[in-house]
């Protein structure tokens, strides 16, 4: 609020007068209005019953009684006491022959008029002849009359002055006279004293003629009264005063009515008179009533000040009793001013207005206190109430079973449970207000409503409490009680506790403390599910972060704004985490959404489209969350320096990522038992065999390009590099024993029939290696069919993931291996061809798998060359030519081995890479 200046004159017209002269004042800052003038002194005389406000620059007023010079002050509501850049002089009237004057005026005196002018120039120029006789002409030499009044205070050189001084008057018009002059001046103003009080002869001398007259005039009178005494005798005095006492009967007996009417008529004017004179007294109370209806409390209390200046220590009963009337109204407009402060709400304006009218209506007490106080009681009544109308409107809907909330995202329960965080808070900012107080939970529409209270009342509750404290809302003569400077503070921090814990209890209530107060008073609202609230963290993080800038701009003591920054912090805090958990739970539920459509990429792979899915989600949450929550103004303290969110950042990030392993393990490794519809498996869906290699597929390429990639997004999003990094080799970790358990259970599924069938085929028609007499002429059918299983998985792994075709095949090379080497060690008795046969089918085998067998898988065929009977040569180029016959009969079926990679050592024993 601009200071108003305070008022300065600086002209006056006329510059000097006689008591009640018309004076024209200027000057600045007189004020708006008529009622801003509260005060008129001129030459210390107050002169505001005459004063007539014009314009800001302009008052005209009548001068008081006040003689000599003096300032103009004028004094405003705004601007108090002003100053005065001019004086006014102020003189009594001089009194001459020709004035209208009560008194006797020595006729002596004669005015020394100007030489052709026909009136005085002014009262100053009415001037008497020199008493001393002497001339002040050539007297050029003068003393200026503020020197005068300086050494005669209280005293005038005016010879029909009272106060009349000598030495005034001769330093005034006879500085340059010489010593010898004023002698002879003083030797003439004795001649004329002494002429004065000459003895009766030069009177009669003078008067001679008037004597004569007045003799004769004595003598006629003395003849007249012989003869009347003679004529009617000696009491006739006592006969005319009888005529005359009858004569007034007579006349009162004929003017007995009309004297009476007379009477009346004069009493009657008198009282009008004085109607008239005092009609703003006794039309005060009536005024009153009247301006209180119209609101003009204004002048109300302008007219209130003239009376009471006016009337305050009458001692008239009738102007008494009119006053006490006026006291009274003054006291229901006291009532009224009262009932309007404490009435909410009202702007910050008109309490102030009110205030200052109680002020100036003297009302006991402290109204600015009073509304300050009533503020802080209708804030409160605001919050709770907003509390307490929402929980039971959730507390309804809970009992209905809607669970206190709607969730937005999606068209149909398809839409909604494949929405991602991100999408539905989409969603929320895009839609109308109506579309959004539709959908939004009850209590973020109980957010919105508190932070709208907060924002809106709690400003001016501050600014009223400045200005109180500042003495603006006070009496001029008052001081300001600061002993109510810790309660005023204790009112403003209640109001901001119970904002953070009407916030907490309905958003967050793990963050109240479960053993204090708060948590009894605000944990009252029913537990809703995550996914109905955390779409909605970021627009309550908004609204508050609104509220928390409106409050900065009020200047508000550490302490205050210390309750909303931990307010902002934990909601930051907890809308991270919430978003992230959500988010969680999401990826985990991704294999519901698993088309087994499957992308060959030459360089990575088959894959689905599944962990393209999970790394759009997961980008799109941190991106949300940066935006939301990790982004901060110059007020906030950034998340990421504190080193508990910086743990939970990454313990968040590694969830996210390993829920999406979850999912994966979720979608093959499930129970043989369980129910398809349960996992919602597409029915699409190829055999598990397919569904094992393809999700070993899709998270070797989670494990292999994903997790760079989401690394290198986070980081660039403004997430801790350390952090992240860490994260994700953890859930790298993950994913290496995911892929290993996939192999496990691929192989189970894929080797142990491989192996099975072996013996079963070896021995198929009840072959006896012991038994067999006719030379062998190809290598037997269990061979055969041991290749075509394998070529059977290299071709279901090739068509997924060529890169895994060596160490699958290596894997089951190793288990033919060993079954070879138990069958035959479980052989007790060998005949020559049956010893050449088995020689025969390891050879073939060995040179076929020869790319492909580790070291574990060489050791167990020599095992079981070694358990053979040994050859002789002729069976030896036997076998070979065996051999060579089946190479080019089994052309076709050895060239799918011929182009696979080499197995390097210990392949089979590690993890996938």
């Amino acid at each position: 609020m601009a200071i108003a200046l305070p008022p300065v004159v600086t002209g006056i017209s006329p510059i000097e007068g006689v008591p009640g002269t018309k004076v024209t004042i200027r000057g600045e800052n007189f004020g708006n209005r008529p009622e801003d003038l509260i005060g008129l002194t001129i030459c210390g005389v107050d002169c505001l019953m005459t004063a007539e406000w014009k314009t800001s620059n302009k008052i005209i007023a009548r001068s008081g009684a006040g003689i000599g010079k003096g300032d103009i002050i004028v004094t405003t509501v705004q601007g108090s006491r002003g100053t005065s850049t001019v004086q006014f002089k102020g003189y009594q009237e001089t009194m001459g022959p020709l004035k209208e004057s009560a008194v006797w005026v020595d006729e002596t005196i004669f005015l020394n008029m100007a030489f052709g002018r026909k009136r005085p120039m002014s009262p100053a120029s009415v001037l008497q002849d020199d008493p001393l006789g002497l001339s002040v002409e050539g007297n050029d030499l003068k003393v200026l009359e503020e020197d005068l009044e300086e050494m005669f205070p209280g005293c005038s050189g005016d010879l029909t002055s009272t106060k009349f001084s000598p030495e005034w008057f001769l330093l005034e018009n006879h500085l340059s006279t010489s010593f010898e002059d004023l002698r002879a001046g003083l030797a003439c103003l004795r001649r004329k004293v002494e002429a004065q009080k000459e003895g009766q002869i030069s009177f009669l001398k003078a008067n001679v003629g008037s004597v004569i007259e007045q003799l004769d005039t004595l003598q006629e009178l003395k003849c007249k009264f012989e003869s009347d005494i003679q004529e009617y005798g000696r009491n006739s005095t006592q006969i005319l005063e009888k005529s005359i006492i009858e004569c007034k009967e007579e006349a009162d007996k004929l003017f007995e009515d009309v004297l009476q009417r007379k009477d009346r008529a004069d009493g009657t004017r008198n009282a009008l008179n004085v109607l008239h004179r005092f009609r703003f007294l006794l039309y005060l109370p009536v005024n009153i009533e009247r301006h209180i209806q119209k609101g003009d409390y204004d002048v109300v209390i302008n007219d209130y000040a003239r009376a009471k200046s006016l009337f305050g220590d009458t001692q008239v009963p009738l102007f008494r009793r009119f006053y006490s009337e006026v006291e009274k109204r003054i006291d229901d407009l006291r009532n009224v001013l009262g009932e309007q402060l404490t009435r909410m709400p009202s702007s910050l304006e008109h309490q102030k207005k009110i205030i200052r009218n109680l002020h100036h209506l003297e009302t006991p007490g402290d109204p600015a206190w009073q509304c300050l106080s009533a503020q802080h009681e209708y804030i409160l009544h605001l919050l709770i109430s907003a509390r307490d109308n929402h929980l039971n409107r959730e507390m309804a809907d809970h009992d209905l079973g809607s669970g206190g909330g709607k969730i937005s995202g999606g068209g149909g329960a398809g839409g909604a449970r494949h929405a991602t965080p991100a999408a539905k808070y989409n969603k929320i900012m895009m839609s109308s207000v109506g579309e959004w107080q539709a959908t939004a939970p009850v209590r973020v529409l109980m957010v919105e409503e508190i932070c709208e209270v907060l924002s809106t009342n709690f400003p001016d509750m501050w600014k009223l409490s400045q200005a109180y404290f500042g003495g603006e809302l006070l009496p001029p003569t008052a001081q300001v009680d600061h002993f109510k400077h810790p309660r005023c503070k204790d009112m403003i921090l209640e109001l901001l506790h119970v904002f953070s814990g009407v916030m907490r209890g309905a958003i967050m209530p793990l963050s109240l403390h479960p053993d204090g107060q708060n948590f009894r008073n605000y944990h009252v609202w029913p537990e809703v599910s995550l996914d109905q609230i955390t779409p909605w963290l970021p627009q309550v993080l908004r609204h508050v972060r609104g509220c928390h800038n409106t409050l900065l701009t009020l200047d508000l003591p550490n302490d205050a704004l210390d309750v909303l920054k931990d307010l902002i912090f934990d909601l930051r805090v907890h809308c991270l985490t919430s978003l992230f958990q959500q988010t969680v739970e999401h990826v985990r539920s991704l294999h519901t959404r698993e088309k087994w459509q499957l992308e060959v990429d030459d360089e990575n792979g088959g894959c689905t489209h599944l962990p393209h899915i999970c790394e759009n989600v997961i980008v799109e949450c941190a991106q949300l969350v940066r935006e939301t929550v990790l982004e901060t103004s110059h007020h906030e303290s950034p998340l990421i320096d504190h080193p508990t969110v910086r743990r939970d950042i990454m313990t968040l990030i590694h969830n996210v990522i390993v829920a999406f392993a979850q999912s994966l393990e979720k979608l093959s490794l499930r129970d043989p038992d369980e129910d398809i519809g349960d996992c919602n498996v597409s029915e699409n869906a190829p055999g598990i065999e397919a569904q094992l290699l393809i999700t070993l597929s899709n998270c070797a390429f989670m494990r292999r390009s994903i997790l760079p990639r989401l690394s290198d997004s986070l980081v660039r999003a403004s997430y801790p590099q350390e952090e992240v990094k860490e994260a994700v080799e953890q859930a790298s970790r993950t994913y290496t024993e995911l892929q290993d358990r996939l192999f496990e259970a691929y192989l189970e599924e894929r080797v142990d029939p491989i192996i099975g069938m072996i013996e079963r085929s070896m021995y198929l028609g009840q072959y006896d290696w012991g038994k067999v007499d006719h030379p062998p002429t190809d290598v037997r059918t269990y061979v055969k069919e041991i290749l075509l299983n394998i070529t059977h998985v290299h071709a279901e792994v090739v068509r997924v993931w060529p890169g895994l075709v060596g160490k699958l095949i290596g894997r089951v090379v190793e288990g033919v291996g060993e079954e070879m080497s138990r069958l035959i060690a479980c052989v007790g008795n060998w005949s020559k061809s049956g010893t050449l046969q088995a020689h025969i089918d390891l050879a073939a085998l060995t040179s076929v798998l020869q790319n492909h067998i580790s070291l574990a898988a060489s050791a167990s065929f020599e095992e079981a060359r070694e358990m053979l009977p040994k050859l002789s040569a002729a069976d030896e180029r036997v076998k070979e030519e065996v051999l060579q016959s089946f190479r080019r009969k089994m052309r076709f079926l050895l060239g799918c081995f011929l182009e696979l990679e080499h197995l390097e050592d210990s392949i089979t024993t590690h993890s996938l890479a």
